[in-house]
């Protein structure tokens, strides 16, 4: 064998070796660039669809309806909502609405006075306000859950600012409110009048017409009600999107709010649902006291447990500038039933005829339906076990006529 030719014919051969790490290298693939594109367009599709079923969604749930609805909680629930004012950081106005799951069963509205003592003292930094202002909206709502025995406790809170809403209402050209009653008010000196029916609100006359809770009464808070759906509605207004995006920071600044903006909208359609006609309306029971240069308004312990019992068991308020009540003498006592009728009207009860009547040994109180509650306030007032009685007594025209009894003797 021919070594050597052999050795010869292979050096002349052309041998390359790779390293072994190339050896085994995968190709690179290449991009796609058309495939690529497909796929971002998709997604930007995809995205875009995304953003306009959102802010057509946000729409419908922001624009309001021609017919809203009030915002019911679960079969056999309730849910509370505590709206208030305020104005330089003090509580002006405070009203907490009660709203039961059953569509036939009214929705109570609890004014509640701002200057509200939430423990038995008269301590100025113990009311409702006060709380607020050192301590915010938590504390103040611990306190009231505490006042009403942790039995109509506050779900939701919205807290509006008073200056806020006047500077919206100062960007629109007019906002018309329709009252159902009129009602005069004094602030600052100055006396405003608001009629029944439309009334045109400004920057000028915002202020009283919705801060001023003088009265605590139903006027106030139709009034307050009236002015929240419009403001509420301008704020909302989804004419584009930078529009919303833009009100954002006028919504945050003009409400204090546990809500979303969706439920805040939902929330502005239970009130605006609230009618006139359906609602049964109460003030928190109480009396003024007045300790050196501040007056206060302590609360009666007794009343509210009976408007907790009427909200529990879902029987109607009344309206008490309505309500003349009748008394009789029935234990013999002379002067008494003048005496007793003089106790009603301290406690603002209108007093139609006193009169004598035969001798009862027990205290009745004849009610119309409708007045079953004033019935029960005032068997409350006598500190009588009453008998309450569903019918018309025979010697009286009016809704509830009280026949004083024996047991009431040496009182």
């Amino acid at each position: 064998m021919n070594v050597e030719g052999k050795g010869k014919e292979q050096r002349g051969c052309t041998m390359q070796y790779l390293p072994r790490s190339s050896r085994y290298r995968r190709k690179r693939k290449r991009v796609n660039i058309k495939k690529l594109g497909t796929i971002i367009t998709l997604a930007v599709f995809l995205i875009l669809i995304f953003a306009c079923v959102r802010y057509f969604s946000l729409f419908k749930a922001l624009k309001g309806s021609s017919v809203p609805v009030i915002w019911r909680p679960d079969a056999g629930e309730r849910i509370q909502f505590l709206l208030a004012g305020r104005l330089n950081n003090q509580i002006t106005s405070c009203t907490l609405l009660s709203v039961p799951a059953a569509q036939d069963s009214p929705v109570y509205i609890l004014r509640i006075p701002p200057s509200s003592l939430l423990n038995n003292t008269t301590e100025a930094n113990d009311s409702f306000a006060a709380v607020y202002g050192e301590h915010g909206i938590e504390a103040a709502i611990k306190g009231l859950d505490a006042l009403l025995a942790d039995k109509l406790p506050v779900d939701h809170y919205v807290v509006y600012d008073v200056q806020g809403i006047a500077e919206i209402v100062s960007s629109l050209e007019k906002v018309k409110v329709t009252l159902p009653e009129g009602f005069q008010v004094r602030h600052e000196n100055t006396d405003f009048i608001f009629a029944p029916g439309e009334n045109l609100i400004s920057p000028d006359n915002l202020i009283p017409f919705i801060a001023s809770d003088s009265d605590f009464g139903d006027k106030a808070f139709w009034a307050e009600k009236s002015l929240l759906v419009e403001a509420f509605n301008q704020l909302f207004t989804l004419n584009h999107i930078s529009y919303f995006v833009g009100n954002m920071g006028s919504i945050s600044d003009s409400y204090e709010t546990d809500l979303s903006p969706r439920q805040l909208a939902r929330f502005r359609d239970s009130v605006q649902a609230l009618t006139w006609e359906d609602r049964s309306y109460l003030i928190l029971p109480g009396r003024w006291l007045v300790s050196g240069e501040q007056r206060f308004w302590s609360p009666d312990q007794q009343l509210i447990e009976l408007n907790l019992s009427q909200i529990a068991d879902n029987f109607p308020g009344y309206d008490k500038s309505l309500l003349v009540v009748d008394i009789f003498n029935g234990n013999g006592i002379s002067g008494f039933a003048a005496s007793t009728a003089a106790k009603l009207r301290d406690r603002n009860f209108n007093v139609g005829r006193v009169d004598n009547a035969e001798t009862s040994e027990y205290t009745r109180i004849y009610y119309q339906e409708e007045y079953q509650l004033a019935a029960m306030e005032i068997a409350l007032f006598l500190e009588v076990e009453a008998v309450l009685i569903q019918d018309r007594y025979f010697d009286s025209d009016n809704p509830v006529a009280v026949i004083l009894g024996l047991d009431l003797a040496g009182r």
